[in-house]
């Protein structure tokens, strides 16, 4: 099996959402790695990406599997997180959690 090495200096040219599920959205914050920290529905996850992006923590949201999960029926949107800042994101989501 081939994989694709590339520098660590080269994967910020690729944009935010470069080893990302495709179809997602993010907040705008940047992050340099990655890190899943919940699923949620869909409405749940948009707004918990906007406490994310006023908190400045990087944020993405995706549905696992993409256009095919879709078909399937009622799917959850993962959201991942900026690894550096995995403790803050936490802080939000159980705040937002206990809000509801």
């Amino acid at each position: 099996m081939a994989s694709q090495i590339r520098p660590l200096e080269d994967v910020g040219g690729f944009g935010i959402a470069y080893w990302l599920p495709p179809g997602g959205r993010d907040n705008g914050v940047w992050a340099d790695i990655w890190v899943a920290i919940a699923d949620l529905d869909a409405e749940d996850a948009g707004t918990f990406l906007d406490l994310l992006a006023g908190a400045d923590v990087g944020g993405y949201v995706a549905v696992p599997g993409g256009r095919r999960a879709r078909a399937r029926g009622p799917v959850c949107s993962r959201v991942w997180v900026d690894a550096m800042q995995y403790g803050l994101a936490e802080d939000v989501l159980i705040r937002f959690m206990r809000a509801r």
